[in-house]
């Protein structure tokens, strides 16, 4: 599918905030609209995203309307998700494929919005794993990567991803459509209509607080269910927090190796998307990247797009 790049933002562009998934706190959300609008955008919230039901920023309803009225909106550019949770889920069954291409407009989200970002996606539009207002835009510099996200948003430059703090479980080549997200959610769109597409892909997978089990579990199902075939490179997020205990005598990134031992495609390890320690780097999904990452003697690793994720305008 040839997916729809939304229109580049303007300074002074409207970039509507949304809570699909948990209820926020407003404090935090207005901290991260603050540096939003310091980079020379405008933000706007509608009143009642403050509201709280059970583990939801309010009720299903609500939320739906809040997106869909931020989708729908001439005078919104760009979605910005206030922070993840839990909940977006259950917006999906009342996402409209045209209605999302009609009104085709930048859409960022990690975590749990994974879901949204996979909808959409799988709707005919890129979209953007990236830092959410209410959580790492909130923190400024050093919570995300103000250069990738304007490079990407503003400038729709073919990005080179910084990978200062990561290593290299598999050298090699590959160049494939980008897509993934957090690891659970992936998962979890197995066997519904929306369930992730790998095909040609480089899958960037990340995850918090999950035990090494847990993910072994979860990386068994996605092979299981054909998912790695024609993957063409494998990005794994720092995974903070994903280990069974200080001293368990054993990695993660042995595990993984473990599980992925069949396939030849190269593998990055620790790159801060997502849930990550190190200023947030926004991707975009759909769009063609490649990742080269060779021995010790070979050119320096290099994570890059190959096209822009934007329409200028």
């Amino acid at each position: 599918m040839n997916r729809i790049k939304p229109p580049a933002l303007r300074k002074g562009d409207t970039i509507g905030i949304v809570a699909p998934a948990s209820n926020i706190k407003m404090d935090l959300l207005q901290e991260g609209c603050r540096e939003l609008e310091s980079l020379g955008f405008r933000t706007l919230l509608r009143p009642d995203i403050g509201s709280s039901y059970r583990y939801f920023a309010g009720p299903h309803q609500r939320r739906r309307e809040e997106f869909l009225e931020m989708l729908q909106s001439p005078d919104i550019h760009a979605i910005f998700c206030a922070r993840g949770g839990y909940g977006s889920g259950h917006l999906l069954e009342h996402l409209d494929s045209d209605l999302i291409r009609a009104n085709a407009k930048i859409i960022n989200g990690a975590s749990d919005i994974t879901s949204l970002l996979n909808a959409v996606e799988q709707a005919g539009l890129v979209t953007f794993h990236g830092p959410m207002v209410a959580t790492s835009i909130r923190q400024g510099t050093g919570g995300y990567n103000r250069d990738v996200l304007l490079n990407l948003l503003v400038s729709g430059l073919p990005v080179q991803f910084p990978l200062e703090g990561t290593s290299i479980l598999r050298p090699g080549v590959g160049e494939g459509r980008l897509t993934g997200g957090c690891l659970s959610l992936v998962v979890s769109s197995l066997g519904t209509r929306w369930e992730v597409d790998t095909s040609d892909s480089i899958l960037v997978l990340e995850d918090v607080d999950v035990k090494p089990y847990q993910i072994d579990r979860m990386i068994l199902q996605l092979k299981q269910a054909g998912k790695f075939e024609t993957v063409r490179a494998v990005v794994f997020g720092e995974m903070l927090n994903c280990a069974q205990h200080a001293g368990q005598g054993y990695s993660l990134e042995e595990v993984l190796l473990d599980l992925l031992s069949e396939f030849t495609f190269p593998i990055l390890y620790g790159f801060p998307t997502g849930h990550a320690s190190r200023p947030n780097v926004m991707v975009p999904f759909g769009v063609r990247a490649r990742l080269a990452i060779g021995s010790p003697t070979s050119p320096p690793p290099v994570f890059e797009l190959l096209e822009s994720a934007v329409t200028l305008r």
